[in-house]
């Protein structure tokens, strides 16, 4: 009788050994997949020309940033990726991180009806995976323009509840749209 035990334990034991092997990879793997995300936001003076983007080699026309532009958009960032359900930390992380350059920022001169110099807003948003591999760009550059200028952009028009727009709202547009481009890269 002791031997049948044993010819009955030992493959339950190696389905428990096996089990126990698929589990610690499936583990490891979501584990890595729930990393939080790094953040990290930087600016490019004006130096007066064309520069090229040292993360993706796009060409860049930079401008007038405001002072407070990283915060904002750091500020931005942050609420888009709580929104979207992504963790994510200050910095570069474990590897995998957001890095945002900002080229441009200037806010409006004017109020909600009429402006004497519309926002605009100029960023990348570079994906970057382990490894600092560059996996994906977006790219945004966005200065509100009245209606009776381009009225092919009546969609936006609407959308911005037919206002002039702050320099924060067309970050928080751009941003908005870029992790979603990245979303199925972010989960």
């Amino acid at each position: 009788m002791a031997k049948k035990r044993c010819k009955i334990h030992y493959p339950f034991l190696r389905l428990i050994v096996f089990l126990s092997i698929g589990l610690t990879f499936i583990f490891i793997g979501s584990s890595k997949a729930n990393e939080p995300w790094g953040i990290h936001v930087e600016r490019i003076e004006d130096s007066g020309g064309l520069n090229r983007c040292r993360f993706c080699g796009r060409i860049l026309n930079p401008g007038n940033i405001h002072p407070d532009a990283e915060a904002i958009v750091k500020d931005c960032l942050k609420n888009t990726l709580t929104d979207m359900g992504i963790d994510f930390i200050e910095g570069k992380g474990s590897g995998r991180y957001i890095h945002v350059l900002i080229y441009r920022f200037v806010e409006r001169r004017g109020g909600n009806l009429a402006v004497e110099r519309p926002a605009g807003v100029s960023f990348h948003i570079h994906l970057f995976d382990r490894d600092n591999v560059l996996k994906r760009v977006y790219v945004y550059e966005e200065t509100q323009q009245a209606l009776s200028e381009n009225v092919l952009g009546i969609g936006k028009f609407l959308r911005r509840k037919a206002r002039w727009v702050t320099a924060r709202e067309l970050a928080e547009e751009g941003i908005s749209n870029g992790l979603l481009k990245f979303q199925e890269d972010l989960r």
